[in-house]
């Protein structure tokens, strides 16, 4: 039987069998090359408290009191964690007129051997697509929509806060859509030094260079920044955008945050300094874009997947460390205990 990598706790995969079923006449199987996974947001959920003892009601829209919205893996009721894959059509159902064997294909697939996918779904042609920029799909989604509904337009200034795989994308949509300085800020120096080759103007260390707020306000004249997209998930990080920001700037709050609120001060710039605060589409669940119905699910990956093909959005490096599916057991350890090392990881198979 194939395999699949599964989460069977918080921080622990394996490799799991599963059973294919019988393809439907609008689908294809797909003999996976490569596959990636969260593992930021992932640990989020599980390690915690946004939904302890408390349950989402998605008719309100209300967090209440219930059982756990999210309960923990286990080896008895592993959980899926895998975003986007690349492979090769094995085999079509009757009615598939859009793909054939032999393509190679990408899109929204878990890490597994094989993936099976209605040809109408997310699944586009590889091309000339480099597959490892593929494996960024999902993660570009949500960066696509902080840049797109924070405005940011051509000559903004913008910062970035916490370069994760999707800060790193959203530096280069940023840059994509023409701003002219982008402040990049993150801990690990891998992470800055890949943002700086990919569009970022400056980058910090916030462990080390002191008031960077007002250093981005110094370098912007003292105004500050037209936005600032939070993508760290740590009320520290969310509190230091607060503060890069102008008079009446945008802050895109796309951090998934735990627990309560701390060092939030928002009787200081949050207050005097008028700001607007956004969450973007690909953050949080079951809400369309601020802007549809021009704008849907499918709409967007499409035009991810043309700015991909025109080479205006890249990323190499951001698909790091790549390991082999046998090795694969161990990557979620890997990239929590050691995250200087680490981007976005990949599996090969």
């Amino acid at each position: 039987m194939p395999l699949k990598l599964a989460l069977v706790d918080a921080h622990r995969a394996a490799r799991i069998e599963y059973a294919d079923l019988p393809l439907k006449p609008d689908e294809v199987r797909i003999a996976t090359e490569y596959a990636s996974g969260k593992h930021g947001t992932t640990f989020g959920m599980l390690d915690g408290s946004a939904f302890k003892g408390h349950t989402f009601d998605l008719e309100t829209r209300l967090f209440v009191p219930g059982d756990d919205w999210q309960s923990p893996p286990s080896p008895e009721s592993p959980r899926s964690f895998g975003t986007t894959g690349v492979g090769t059509v094995t085999e079509t159902g009757a009615e598939v007129t859009r793909f054939a064997v032999g393509d190679r294909v990408f899109g929204l697939m878990d890490i597994k051997e094989t993936a099976t996918k209605p040809e109408t779904g997310t699944l586009w042609h590889l091309g000339a697509i480099d597959p490892l920029l593929a494996l960024c799909l999902e993660p570009a989604y949500v960066a696509f929509h902080c840049v797109r509904e924070s405005q940011i337009r051509v000559g903004d200034t913008v910062a970035v806060i916490g370069l994760g795989a999707l800060g790193c994308l959203a530096v280069a949509l940023a840059k994509a859509s023409g701003a002219e300085a982008i402040f990049a800020v993150d801990t690990v120096a891998k992470r800055r030094d890949w943002a700086t080759a990919n569009g970022a103007t400056h980058a910090f260390n916030p462990a080390t260079d002191g008031d960077i707020a007002l250093a981005i306000h110094e370098a912007t004249g003292g105004k500050g920044v037209d936005v600032a997209i939070e993508l760290a998930g740590v009320y520290p990080a969310l509190f230091l955008a607060t503060r890069c920001v102008r008079v009446a700037g945008t802050v895109c709050s796309a951090g998934f945050y735990q627990g309560e609120a701390q060092g939030m001060w928002l009787g200081r710039e949050w207050h005097h300094n008028r700001l607007t605060m956004i969450v973007p589409h690909g953050c949080g669940f079951g809400h369309p874009p601020r802007d549809a119905p021009r704008w849907d699910e499918r709409r967007a990956y499409d035009a991810l997947v043309s700015l991909m093909r025109q080479k205006v959005l890249t990323a190499p490096g951001v698909i790091d460390p790549v390991v082999n599916f046998a090795d694969a057991d161990t990557i979620l350890e890997t990239v929590h205990n050691h995250p200087d090392g680490s981007i976005k990881f990949g599996v090969r198979f």
